[in-house]
């Protein structure tokens, strides 16, 4: 009896002792467990936030892919328009380059008359439909004092483009002081013209007239009809409003871009960004305004020596204006132009495009002309006599624009800043408020710590497996087995001990997460504040300049800016801005 009862107990410590075994690994795998969970639900918020980040950086990465294709294409097709313009339009540089040697070679009288009649009949051959060349063929008859040939041939010329024709053999004229045929073409120019549809070469006759290539009386002349044309168009429904618009598009273009440095902590984390740096680079526009129209009128005008050099430069800014045939092609190359510069973006160059559209038009209104020699000199070869002569005729419209865009852009202006401190959103209007913001971020992650700490705690599914556990060991302990039962129930005190000390653990963790977190928030905050108060003033500054811009465009007069010539008295403008 005794030996089985030895046995019996040998038997009950072997069970026992294996029973300790398997609770002790259970507890350890429950920690294991716990803590496998906590690290996967910090892998998973990681792998959202890395997620997010990869999606951010995909969308860049297309974007930049979109642009940089779209610039390859634009860069591609632009040689194309280019070898086509070459192609199709390429021998009319070969007249135009003739136009000027012929008149040259005539002052010093060094080239025989059949060989210039030779190069004009070649020309009219060669380049059939281009009224140029009818022209050259006229001059030449008419250095060589054939009337009939060159009777015939300036009709021919005129046909083909009566406007271009007309301003030429005026300069013709002037370069030869036969002013009385001179006052005869540049009255047959301007009664062709309509200051509602301008041919693009009366830029050439502002040139002519802003440099003081035409005499005294033209001079005189050409101020009335701009004056009269003027006043038709101001009686036009609307008018003063497109040209307020027209020079608002303009002035536009000229907003530079912030640096992408600039603001740092602002341009991460604040959702009003966007807004401000549109504001930022809006009041800086004001110096660049300004800094564009000083720079205009800075300096002396370099004036060519003689009447004939003078006449020469506008006979080559006419003959190499565009002709009608050639602006499709001309609007399709400055296109592509601008997305290369905007480096594939296609969007800016549109807008861009947009703004100087006029400027490659066949027509244009008087008001349209003036804007685009001032802001576009290079698509007209205009001099800056004639830019600083179109500016001052345009002042009271560019103030109007400029002022029209100032006042879009202050109401465009937010009031209130956002910053993402964390997980906390603050609000700032100048970056004055910090005390009450460093409070708004302690109550909020003291709520959230709070909140986090207590929703760590142990699971009912682990006071069941510890109550149930318990109950087990008694229920053990009452049929007999005591030792059993109560290694059973020390079990499961062992077991809500682990887990209790795993949410101890976890929530140190948390705690001290979101305490560092805190501490980046008021970072954030502190950067973010002293930034928006920089921002701010800085707008503040630049905005002010817009007055100097009114000042400036205000002061100026546009009759003192026709220039006078060295072989006359003075330049008679009798027509007051």
């Amino acid at each position: 009896m005794s030996s089985d009862l030895d046995r019996l107990a040998r038997h009950i410590d072997d069970n026992l002792s294996v029973i300790n075994q398997n609770v002790n690994r259970v507890v350890q795998v429950v920690a294991l467990v716990g803590e496998q969970v906590a690290t996967v639900a910090q892998e998973q918020a990681d792998t959202r936030q890395e997620l997010a980040r990869l999606t951010e950086e995909f969308r860049a990465f297309v974007a930049a892919d979109l642009r940089q294709k779209e610039q390859q294409f634009a860069a591609t097709r632009l040689v194309e328009v280019r070898q086509e313009l070459d192609k199709r339009f390429g021998h009319h540089d070969r007249v135009r380059r003739t136009a000027i040697g012929i008149l040259q070679a005539t002052d010093v009288a060094i080239v025989r008359g059949e060989t210039m009649r030779w190069a004009g009949e070649e020309l009219m051959i060669s380049c059939p439909g281009y009224w140029l060349a009818p022209a050259l063929v006229a001059l030449i008859s008419w250095v060589q004092d054939n009337a009939s040939l060159a009777e015939r041939a300036l009709a021919e010329a005129l046909r083909r483009d009566d406007a271009k024709a007309s301003l030429f053999f005026t300069l013709v004229c002037r370069r030869a002081r036969r002013m009385e045929a001179c006052a005869h073409w540049l009255t047959r120019y301007l009664q062709n013209q309509s200051p509602v549809s301008l041919d693009p070469e009366a830029a050439v006759m502002l040139d002519a007239m802003a440099n003081g290539v035409f005499g005294g009386g033209a001079v005189a002349m050409c101020s009335e009809i701009i004056d009269e044309w003027l006043k038709e168009l101001e009686q036009q429904t609307g008018f003063p409003e497109e040209q307020r618009r027209r020079w608002a598009e303009a002035l536009d273009v000229l907003t530079p871009r912030p640096g992408p440095d600039e603001y740092p902590t602002l341009r991460r984390y604040s959702s009003t960004w966007p807004l401000l740096e549109t504001a930022l680079a809006a009041a800086r526009r004001n110096q660049t305004v300004l800094s564009f129209f000083q720079q205009l009128f800075e300096g002396e005008i370099a004036v060519p020596p003689t009447l004939e050099a003078a006449v020469d430069a506008l006979l080559e800014s006419l003959v190499a204006n565009f002709d009608d045939e050639e602006l499709p092609l001309r609007r399709e190359e400055r296109l592509l132009e601008l997305i290369v510069e905007e480096r594939g973006d296609r969007a800016a160059a549109d807008y861009r495009f947009d703004a100087e559209a006029s400027s490659l038009e066949e027509k244009t209104d008087l008001a349209a002309l003036l804007s685009n020699v001032a802001m576009y000199p290079e698509r007209y070869g205009a001099t800056r006599a004639t830019e600083r002569y179109a500016v001052s005729r345009c002042r009271h419209w560019i103030i109007a624009g400029h002022q029209d865009l100032v006042a879009r852009d202050r109401a465009r202006m937010p009031t209130s800043v956002d910053l993402n401190c964390g997980s906390a959103v603050c609000s700032s209007k100048d970056g004055s408020n910090e005390r009450e913001l460093v409070h708004e971020i302690a109550l909020h992650y003291a709520e959230r710590i709070e909140a986090a700490v207590a929703a760590v705690r142990i699971t009912g599914r682990a006071w069941a497996t510890a109550a149930i556990g318990g109950l087990l060991g008694l229920l053990v302990a009452n049929s007999g087995s005591i030792p059993v039962g109560l290694t059973i129930m020390g079990g499961a005190g062992a077991y809500l001990f682990f887990q209790h000390r795993d949410v101890d653990r976890a929530r140190r963790r948390i705690r001290n997460d979101l305490e560092n977190e805190r501490k980046e928030a008021l970072r954030i905050l502190r950067a973010g504040l002293a930034e928006l108060t920089d921002l701010r003033r800085e707008i503040a500054r630049e905005d002010a300049k817009a007055e100097q811009v009114t000042e400036f465009l205000s002061a100026l007069s546009s009759p003192q800016f026709v220039l006078k010539r060295p072989d006359q008295a003075r330049a008679i403008a009798t027509a007051e801005a």
